[in-house]
Formats: C-alpha cells, sequence, structure tokens
C-alpha cells in the first residue's frame, strides 16, 4: 500500500514537533525537515521494481499503528579515552565531528525508511576514538526497546588517525508489536581500523530494517563488522561498504539461526572504487522450522578499482523441510585489472557422508548433526580475533542454539 496522506500528514507534524520539543541546533533541524519532506513523498520500496526488496512487500506496513513517542533504554560502557556520549550531550569537537558526519554515510534519502528514521530521530549514540587510541575493552551500548512503537536507533563511530577500536552493539525488545529502523554510520579515520559488533535479540512481534554504512574515505582505513542474529519477527538489514580511498578494507560477517517462522533477510554491498581495495564477506544461516533467510549481495568493482581483491560467500543449512533459503551474489566487475572478484552461494541440509563417517565412528545421529551443524555456524565467529569476545559471542549463539 502507498502513503495516504493523511499519514504524510502526520509524520510531518510529528517530525516538527519533536524537534522543537528537543531544541534541535540548526543544522539537525535542516536533516530532519528534509527527512520528513521525503517521507512525505516517498511511497515505500517495491518488491517489484528494487532488488534488495523482492521477497519483502514493505508496502503492507500501517504506519499509523507505531506511536514516534520512544521507549528506549540506552546502556553505554565506554574504555578510558574514547568519548561516548548522544545527541543531545555532544559537546565540543566532538558535537564538530557528529554534525559534520551525521547522515553522510546513510543519507536520508536512501528510501522511506531512511527518510522516517531521520525525520523521527529521538538520540544518537556517538563513539568518537582519537588519533592513536587503542583502548584495550571494547566500547558497549546496549538498547532495549519497550511497548509498541517506531524506534529509530542511531548509531555514529568516528575514529582519528592510526587508531584501533572494538564496538560491541546489542539490540533488544520485549513482546510487544514494534517497527524498528536501525541506522549505523561508520568513518574511520587514516589508518584506523574498526570492529563493530552487532547482536540482535529482538523480540517475537518486531520487525527491524536496518541500515549501516562503513564510509572508507580516508587511505589504508580497515572495517570489521559481525550481525549477530538471535531472533526477531522479521531482522532485514542494508549493510554496505564504501570503499573510496587507497588501501581501504572491509571484512562483511553474517550469522543466523533462524527457529519458528523467524526472517531474515539481508542486502550487502561491496563497493570498490579507489585503488588496491580488498574486501571479504561470508555470511551464515541455519534454519530450523519454518524460518527462512534471503541473501542479496552485491559486489562492484568500479573502473578506478585496480588491483581490487573480493570474495563474498553465502552459505545455508537447512535443518528441517518446511526451512527455506534464497540467496544471490552478483558481481559487477567494470574493470580487468584485478586481483580477485569471487562469489559463492550454498544451501542444503546437512551433509550425509559427514554423518555418516561420524555415526562410524559410535556417534549418534543427533549428537553427529548437531556437532556438524555447530562447525558450521563457529566458523564465522572464530573471525572475531579478540578470544573473550570470541567466546562471549559463541555462548549467546549455543544459547539460541540449545533454545534458551
Amino acid at each position: 500500500m502507498t502513503s495516504t496522506t493523511e499519514e504524510r500528514v502526520r509524520i510531518s507534524a510529528v517530525s516538527r514537533e519533536l524537534g522543537a520539543q528537543l531544541g534541535d541546533p540548526e543544522w539537525l533541524a535542516r536533516l530532519r525537515g528534509e527527512a520528513a519532506r521525503l517521507a512525505d513523498e516517498l511511497d515505500w520500496p517495491d518488491s517489484y521494481q528494487s532488488r534488495p526488496w523482492k521477497y519483502y512487500d514493505a508496502r503492507s506496513i500501517d504506519l499509523a499503528r507505531y506511536p514516534a513517542e520512544q521507549d528506549e533504554a540506552i546502556a553505554v560502557e565506554a574504555p578510558d579515552g574514547v568519548t561516548v556520549t548522544t545527541l543531545g550531550f555532544a559537546e565540543g569537537a566532538t558535537a564538530e565531528r557528529l554534525a559534520a558526519s551525521l547522515g553522510t554515510a546513510v543519507a536520508p534519502g536512501t528510501d522511506r525508511f531512511t527518510a522516517l528514521h531521520y525525520a523521527l530521530l529521538r538520540e544518537a549514540v556517538i563513539a568518537d576514538v582519537p588519533a592513536n587510541a587503542e583502548p584495550a575493552a571494547p566500547v558497549r551500548i546496549r538498547r532495549t526497546i519497550g511497548g509498541q512503537q517506531f524506534a529509530a536507533p542511531h548509531t555514529v563511530i568516528v575514529t582519528g588517525a592510526n587508531s584501533r577500536v572494538t564496538v560491541v552493539e546489542e539490540y533488544s525488545s520485549d513482546g510487544a508489536d514494534i517497527l524498528a529502523v536501525p541506522a549505523a554510520e561508520v568513518i574511520p579515520g587514516p589508518g584506523s581500523e574498526v570492529r563493530y559488533y552487532v547482536v540482535h535479540r529482538w523480540g517475537p512481534a518486531t520487525r527491524s530494517f536496518g541500515y549501516q554504512r562503513m564510509l572508507g574515505a580516508e587511505r589504508d582505513a580497515a572495517f570489521q563488522n559481525l550481525q549477530l542474529v538471535l531472533s526477531g519477527r522479521v531482522v532485514k538489514g542494508q549493510m554496505e561498504s564504501s570503499l573510496v580511498a587507497r588501501g581501504t578494507g572491509s571484512e562483511l560477517l553474517g550469522l543466523a539461526y533462524g527457529r519458528g517462522e523467524e526472517y531474515v533477510d539481508f542486502y550487502t554491498l561491496q563497493d570498490h572504487i579507489g585503488p588496491d581495495t580488498r574486501s571479504d564477506l561470508l555470511y551464515k544461516a541455519a534454519l530450523r522450522d519454518s524460518a527462512r533467510s534471503v541473501y542479496y549481495g552485491l559486489t562492484r568493482v568500479g573502473l578506478g578499482a585496480k588491483n581490487a581483491d573480493a570474495n563474498q560467500e553465502n552459505r545455508n543449512l537447512l535443518l528441517s523441510k518446511t526451512a527455506r533459503a534464497d540467496s544471490d551474489p552478483v558481481l559487477e566487475i567494470l574493470t580487468s585489472n584485478v586481483i580477485r572478484a569471487s562469489h559463492g552461494a550454498t544451501a542444503g541440509p546437512v551433509d550425509e557422508e559427514q554423518l555418516f563417517y561420524l555415526q562410524t565412528r559410535g556417534i549418534p545421529r543427533p549428537a553427529a548433526e548437531a556437532m556438524l551443524v555447530w562447525a558450521f555456524l563457529e566458523e564465522v565467529v572464530s573471525r572475531v580475533p579478540d578470544g573473550a569476545l570470541r567466546e562471549e559471542l559463541l555462548g549467546l549463539l549455543e544459547a539460541k542454539v540449545r533454545g534458551a
């Protein structure tokens, strides 16, 4: 369904009132006003015309069901040397960097979801990492959302030159009917490395439509991202790495374990723009019952991306006859001067030969299958270099697999 006139008036009115209530500075008022205008003009993404939305019809969403009165608790832990604050409390240089960054990586005009996100934005968490900083502990952001509502959590990570930082963000919600549109903007400085791990523990009625983009505009910046999906009625994300400057690189990781009728859908873009860029991607899903996963990934190597090195893999394990996985990795290569540009996808049940091999060693079939499923899942998390954090994430995954 397309947007009604009444709904559009409501968006504009609520957006203006919200900005006045929060006391928007001039730059934010302009951003919010432009987003509200776009939300008025744009319709929901069309599954017949937009390839990333092929399997999900957003036009069925009734926005009027979701009040914009946000009930969100935010808990932050930050190591020494890193400034982590929220939109309303950013000061000094951090406030200046926020004003220069907000809305630049994830644009309000991406589609109607992002327009609504900025039009109804209440709070953002900003992690500001100074040059040459290497905090020993990760930054932790925990967001808990409750009650039927439209939620727009926003995260900005900005780093100075030659810094190293790990940010772990966890989303959770209660059993209410929630429409969440989280956005994350990652803007690393030259020679810096950002590791950003996101844990999705949404409630059974929450639908989340997330947007994330790393803007690699500075030379030799590196980015590692993990999306760990443990629950949610619908978890759909658009994950992008824009490799603009020479030597930038990204590693995109995704892992979902689906039960019941859970639906996980990711669109990824590895966009090689500058020379000597590199990207790697591994997304996996293990699905039981009637759970479903969708993956559409585009690796684009532009004319100026000489010596690009790109890989993209999507693997799906179907653990019931009613589980379903759709996978479509795509390459778009505009120059012949590349080191590598590869992609692959698989979907199927546990390998019977591997099961037979384990059974011949005296392992019962259920235990043998559990071993193979765990090995399949563990491969993704094993790429997290921090041993303690890796074990923590594996513990969360194990609890989901065991049905806890």
